[in-house]
């Protein structure tokens, strides 16, 4: 796994892997799995929201902090945490850190991927908490049924690495799957847990599936969640798509076709930092503008803190506003 540093013209070749174990004291060894630590760049991080991961197009790690929105390489960790201006000084700085102890530079090492599956899964029966915790948020049966959520009484994880193969069995009683209208099970969410809440199986833009492609508007909301609870205030002429997460940025293809049926595109996502850098990313990538809604923050807490009839009051004044700058830069 090698990254290179260029210094004084001459090319020194340092594992990323090493770097990221040096930078952030990690107290494991590197070796194509994934690690969670607590984000550096947002110290009011109480759990672990930075993941440093094995990019394998490019046989390197990278970072990212889901906190904060930052996502990088080894040189992004040095410059934030020397603060330091470019990443030429960054790769020196590198160069500096390492230049006594060459030994410990792998530049042969190559990364084994840890893969990660659902083998199996069973579905089991509503019950009266899933729909308390449900209609809190405004969602009923129908668009459960709509969209595709089915509750979960366990799953089977299979985790290879080389030739080893393991298994892990989880069950919890508040446990939901995510299904396409095939079956396929394409997202794990437990929202009781405190960290992990959602496991990603499969790629699959959320309610793409249930759009009608004839309203006006098209809103591509942070969740299915948001997406329900915004259903739930009866707006008419919208439409709702959710990507796996606000850090997948729907395809330039994608918005193409989205823009082929629909007049108007917004972005809603979480009104923290990550959801707001999410939100100008789509802004200068395809000039979509986006719905800033910071009463809490999204629009499904908001339905269950304050209600329905609250949150269209709340909403109302805003969704306007957003149309009508809309209108005056077409």
């Amino acid at each position: 796994m090698i990254q290179t540093v260029i210094f004084n013209n001459k090319n020194f070749s340092i594992p990323s892997n090493a770097i990221m174990e040096k930078l952030l004291n990690l107290n494991e060894v590197l070796e194509g799995q994934s690690v969670k630590i607590k984000s550096i760049f947002n110290k009011q991080d109480n759990t672990p929201s930075m993941i440093i991961f094995y990019a394998e197009e490019e046989n390197i790690y990278r970072f990212k902090d889901f906190s904060s929105g930052a996502y990088g390489d080894a040189a992004d960790i040095a410059m934030h945490i020397y603060g330091l201006a470019d990443r030429q000084t960054a790769f020196r700085k590198i160069l500096e850190i390492f230049k006594d102890n060459l030994d410990v530079v792998r530049t042969n090492y190559i990364a084994v991927k840890e893969t990660k599956e659902v083998s199996s899964y069973k579905i089991r029966k509503w019950n009266n908490a899933d729909a308390e915790y449900w209609k809190s948020y405004g969602i009923g049966g129908t668009f459960l049924k709509q969209y595709n959520i089915k509750p979960l009484e366990s799953f089977t994880i299979k985790i290879t690495r080389l030739e080893a193969v393991n298994t892990m069995d989880f069950a919890n009683h508040m446990c939901y799957g995510y299904f396409t209208k095939e079956g396929t099970l394409y997202k794990i969410y437990q929202p009781t847990r405190t960290r992990a809440k959602f496991m990603k199986l499969n790629e699959c833009t959320q309610g793409e599936e249930q759009l009608t492609y004839n309203k006006k508007c098209l809103i591509i909301a942070a969740s299915l969640k948001d997406i329900g609870a915004f259903k739930a205030l009866k707006y008419p002429n919208i439409d709702l798509i959710a990507p796996d997460s606000e850090n997948v940025t729907i395809t330039q293809q994608q918005i193409d076709k989205y823009r082929e049926h629909y007049e108007i595109i917004f972005t809603m996502f979480d009104n923290d930092i990550a959801g707001m850098t999410a939100m100008k990313k789509y802004k200068k990538l395809y000039n979509i503008p986006y719905i800033y809604f910071n009463v809490e923050k999204d629009i499904a807490e908001c339905v269950k803190q304050h209600g329905i009839a609250n949150t269209k009051v709340f909403f109302t004044p805003i969704f306007k506003d957003a149309l009508k700058r809309n209108t005056q830069n077409s």
